[in-house]
């Protein structure tokens, strides 16, 4: 029997849908003999009486899960999300450059540092990519940090404001498409495979309400893994190699028929009734992952 720790913070609790989730995998982990703890920050002197920790809290390493991840991982603890996963998924530049790298198709992307923050630069890039582009702060994720700009007025102020979290932020070619497939890997094979709708009128899955904080997104349509095409799911897991053989989330556009990625994640959201609609038993293979 092994004992789990799912470091967690209060907030994943508040959506019905991911508590149930967390619930289940409780549930599957005691049903296959093993003790599974929900921990907090104030429980991190005890993690070390645990053999395996998942993280399910939003994973940066600014945050207390890279230090949970870290801690983890250098006493030989099993640990999803890994310390080295959660370092390349959280910077998009570094990301980008290993994908190419590897000549995995990407999003045609380039860097753009303070000092190229000019006219002729801007007009460069709009003459490569075309109106509108998306800009990106290399730290981002849930689509914050993440807008279009169509002018240079416009792309003048995005990167001015992004600029204040990194000195190098991603530019992108718009492609606009009425959802983004999202695959899910484990270990190096694929768990779930959903597309990710975008909201009426919207071009990201989620958008921020005018004026709140509360976030639209758009709908959750769930496919079985086998019945989802083939060259989708090679590109994920090419993709995914590229970053580790942990738990990843992978955004990817189909565009005539053809595959890009958009970028890996890891903590992928799971939420109860969504990405695990059509396969089921992606609760017990992330828990025998951890006790492997």
């Amino acid at each position: 029997m092994a004992k789990i720790a799912c470091f967690v913070e209060k907030y994943n609790f508040l959506h019905s849908a991911e508590e149930k989730a967390l619930l289940k995998f409780k549930e599957t982990a005691e049903r296959l003999g093993h003790s599974y703890d929900f921990i907090f920050k104030e429980d991190l002197s005890n993690l070390l009486k645990y053999d395996a920790v998942f993280i399910r809290a939003t994973t940066d390493p600014l945050y207390t899960s890279y230090v949970v991840s870290k801690m983890a991982w250098e006493h030989g603890l099993k640990v999803v999300d890994d310390p080295i996963s959660i370092k390349i998924c959280a910077n998009k530049v570094h990301q980008y450059e290993l994908l190419e790298r590897f000549n995995v198709p990407i999003i045609p992307t380039i860097f753009l540092s303070k000092e190229e923050l000019h006219h002729k630069q801007i007009e460069e890039i709009f003459q490569r990519f075309g109106k509108p582009v998306v800009v990106k702060a290399p730290y981002t994720c849930f689509s914050k940090y993440v807008e279009k700009a169509a002018c240079e007025t416009s792309f003048r102020k995005v990167a001015k404001k992004f600029f204040r979290k990194s000195d190098i932020i991603v530019v992108q070619k718009f492609i606009p498409t009425t959802f983004d497939w999202r695959v899910g890997v484990l270990n190096n094979q694929v768990l779930y495979v959903c597309k990710y709708m975008m909201p009426r009128g919207k071009w990201k899955h989620g958008v921020k309400q005018r004026g709140k904080q509360s976030f639209i997104w758009g709908r959750t349509i769930t496919l079985k893994r086998d019945n989802a095409p083939k060259k989708l799911k090679e590109l994920a897991l090419k993709a995914c190699s590229i970053v580790g053989n942990g738990l990843y989330g992978v955004d990817i556009k189909e565009v005539n028929g053809k595959y890009v990625v958009v970028e890996v994640n890891d903590n992928p959201t799971i939420y109860s009734g969504y990405e695990d609609l059509r396969d089921g038993d992606i609760y017990e293979k992330i828990i025998n992952y951890l006790v492997s």
